[in-house]
Parts: structure tokens; C-alpha cells; sequence
């Protein structure tokens, strides 16, 4: 691997991020000429960032760090031939995250029905936390909801019979499985694209403008349309790089600028080297 370079950063939620989030912590990264991002999850198993970045720096990866080294070839790649990664490609259209969707958006995506929106078709994540029997006994709007993300942690038989007594679709997130699942969510920061026959929706991994940028790369490259969820930008306070971020009401444009982007804010970054 060539010499790669970290710049940390910290992205501050304008609200809690979910049931189980933490502070959002993360680095980008910088291998030759190309560019990514690392921000993990402990909450939902990745190695903290400092074990990320340790790992990294023995030549060692993770499949967070191994789909960023990934990604920046790509974007070293792309800048090398002058070009943006997104010639040629179109972002499909996202969700909106959270309960206040503006009117340019129909589906919403929510992680509590204490206030769920009106007018828009719904997903609603509940990352796992509730039982088969507490999901059951929920009183939901089931003609609006789209899917219901994670009800329960996943098992075949308990997931058949949700959708059997319920009537809901259920989508499974960073995993892959066929059986009683109508939807994956893919996260590009963890996973290629899986093989399925199942229903595909690509979100971001509510990372840095960069990782959030390489998710719609992702989805358009693999010419994905069904709604997705890469507007995460909005759950944060602006930043220099969430500034750039561009859309025509729920879909995301291409950055400005070669490979994913952010040409001079990238290089103008204080970029120390990972040891």
C-alpha cells in the first residue's frame, strides 16, 4: 500500500442521531492521489476509529477500511484521468431522514414514531432494539409504511412471522439474507454489492461529506433507482465540505470538481501521516 495520509473530524448532529448513536467521529483519508473516509460505528460493532486507523497503519484492514481503500483508487483513478466520478451517472433519489420532510420529498425515513410525519410513505428503523412481541404490539400507520428496517434482530422464522400477522415489508440492513427480508439496505462504506434478487436500497453510512458522496457514487453505479438514503448531509451542522453538497429537491448532484470531489478543500486539509 502506498503511504497514506488522516486528516479526524468530528460531525455534530443538529438532533440525536438514533436510539444507540454516539459522538460521530471519523477520518479522512488520503493513499497517492485518492481520497476516502473512515467513519465507524462501535455502536453497531465496527473497531472504534483509533483501532481503525492502527490497523490501517500495520497494513492491517477491516471491511470499513477495506472499502475505503477502495474507494480512494477509484477516486485516485479518476483524478488522474481529470475526470469526475460521476460522468455519465445519475443519483438516485433519497428519503428524507427524519420527520420533517420538505415538500419536494414523498418517502421519509424515521428512527421513532414518536412524530411521524404526514403526507409521505415511511420507513421506519428500529435498528434491532425491540422484540418480536413489543413490535407486534405497536400501533403504526400500516398503509403509509414502505418497509419497517430492522424490527427485531434477525431470524428467519420470528421476521416470517411479523410479515405474515402484520402485513409490513421488512428490510435488513448491512446484512444480506434472503428469506422473510422484502428489502437490503446497503451501506457502500461496509459492503459491495450483494447478489440478490431482493429489493436494493443504497444509504450512506451518516458519515463525512466524502463517504456520504462515494454511497451515491456507489448507487448510481450500479444504476440503483429505487429511492435511497443519501441525504444525510441534513442531520448535521454545515460544514465547509457539507456546504458544497448540491441537490434538485431529493436528489443528490454531482460535486463539483475530479474523482468525488472537493478538489481544493481536500487538498488544502492538514494531512498527517498514518504510523
Amino acid at each position: 500500500m502506498e503511504s497514506c495520509f488522516y486528516w479526524r473530524y468530528e460531525l455534530v448532529p443538529k438532533r440525536r442521531l438514533s436510539a444507540i448513536a454516539g459522538r460521530r467521529e471519523g477520518a479522512l483519508i488520503r493513499v497517492g492521489d485518492g481520497f476516502a473516509d473512515v467513519h465507524p460505528w462501535p455502536e453497531l460493532g465496527d473497531e472504534p476509529l483509533e483501532a481503525q486507523l492502527a490497523l490501517l497503519a500495520r497494513g492491517e484492514t477491516t471491511a470499513l477500511t477495506s472499502r475505503s481503500l477502495h474507494f480512494a483508487a477509484l477516486d485516485a483513478a479518476a483524478r488522474a484521468a481529470s475526470r469526475s466520478l460521476f460522468d455519465g451517472l445519475t443519483i438516485p433519489p433519497s428519503h428524507w431522514p427524519g420527520f420533517d420532510p420538505p415538500d419536494s420529498f414523498d418517502v421519509a425515513k424515521v428512527k421513532s414514531i414518536e412524530q411521524l410525519p404526514e403526507r409521505v410513505r415511511l420507513r421506519i428503523d428500529f435498528n434491532a432494539t425491540l422484540s418480536s412481541d413489543e413490535f407486534l404490539r405497536l400501533q403504526l400507520p400500516r398503509e403509509r409504511i414502505d418497509f419497517v428496517e430492522d424490527p427485531c434482530p434477525y431470524d428467519a422464522p420470528t421476521w416470517r412471522m411479523l410479515r405474515e400477522r402484520t402485513g409490513l415489508r421488512l428490510a435488513l440492513d448491512r446484512f444480506a439474507a434472503e428469506e422473510a427480508v422484502d428489502v437490503l439496505v446497503v451501506k457502500p462504506a461496509l459492503q459491495e454489492m450483494p447478489r440478490s434478487s431482493r429489493e436494493i436500497v443504497v444509504t450512506s453510512y451518516m458519515d463525512h461529506a466524502v463517504g456520504q458522496m462515494f454511497a451515491a457514487f456507489f448507487a448510481a453505479s450500479h444504476q440503483v433507482t429505487n429511492v435511497c438514503g443519501l441525504f444525510t448531509h441534513v442531520l448535521y451542522e454545515p460544514d465547509a465540505f457539507f456546504e458544497r453538497i448540491r441537490a434538485e429537491g431529493p436528489r443528490l448532484l454531482a460535486p463539483d470538481g475530479t474523482g468525488i470531489g472537493f478538489d481544493e478543500l481536500l487538498e488544502a486539509l492538514p494531512w498527517k501521516k498514518l504510523a
